[in-house]
C-alpha cells in the first residue's frame, strides 16, 4: 500500500529544487516542469520498490538529471535531422531549378526545329510512337522518319554540346513527361 502522506511530503520538500536542477540542464521552464512531473510520476508508480531507510533526495536528483539528459540528447538528434532535411531540401530545390531550366532549354530547342522534323521528333520521342507508325500517319517512308530524327538529334546535340543530352532525351522518352511549353 502506498503511503500518500509520505509521498506528498517528499513532493513538497523537493519539487522546487528539482525544478531548478532540471532547468539548469534544459534552459526551458516548461520542459523542466515536465521532467520533474515525470520523475514524481515514476516515483509514485514504483513507490513500493523504494526503501526509505535512506534519503530519497539523491535518487530524485539522479532521475531528474537522467531525464533531462535524455531530453537534451533527443533535442540534438532532432536538430541534426532538421538540419539534414533543410540541406536536402535546398539541394533538391537547386537540382529541380537546374532540371527545369534544362527542360525549358530543350523545349525551346525543339520548338526551333523545322516543323516537319519537330512533329516527327515529338511523335517518336515524346509520344512513344514507332517510326513505322509515324511514317504511315504522315504518308512518308520509315527512312524519311529516320532522317528527320537524325536531323533533330544532330541539331539538339549541337545546341547542347558538352551536355549529356542523349541521357536526358532518353529520360524524357521513358517517362513521357508532359512537354507543353505552358508555364505552371
Amino acid at each position: 500500500m502506498k503511503n500518500k502522506r509520505q509521498f506528498e511530503q517528499i513532493f513538497r520538500e523537493n519539487y522546487t529544487r528539482l525544478y531548478y536542477h532540471a532547468l539548469n540542464f534544459l534552459n526551458d521552464s516548461e520542459s523542466a516542469y515536465d521532467v520533474v512531473n515525470d520523475v514524481f510520476e515514476y516515483v509514485w508508480t514504483h513507490y513500493e520498490q523504494f526503501k526509505f531507510d535512506k534519503s530519497i533526495t539523491p535518487l530524485l536528483y539522479t532521475l531528474v538529471r537522467n531525464y533531462s539528459v535524455n531530453i537534451v540528447r533527443h533535442q540534438r538528434v532532432q536538430e541534426k535531422y532538421q538540419q539534414k532535411m533543410l540541406q536536402e531540401a535546398e539541394l533538391y530545390e537547386q537540382n529541380y531549378e537546374e532540371y527545369e531550366a534544362t527542360l525549358q532549354r530543350l523545349r525551346n530547342a525543339i520548338a526551333r526545329l523545322p516543323p516537319q522534323t519537330q512533329h516527327i521528333f515529338k511523335a517518336c520521342f515524346l509520344e512513344g510512337k514507332k517510326y513505322l507508325e509515324v511514317g504511315h500517319e504522315l504518308g512518308i517512308s520509315v527512312n524519311t522518319v529516320k532522317t528527320h530524327i537524325s536531323k533533330a538529334l544532330r541539331i539538339l546535340r549541337k545546341e547542347f554540346a558538352g551536355e549529356n543530352l542523349v541521357l536526358f532525351t532518353f529520360f524524357i522518352y521513358k517517362n513521357r513527361l508532359p512537354f507543353s511549353s505552358a508555364k505552371k
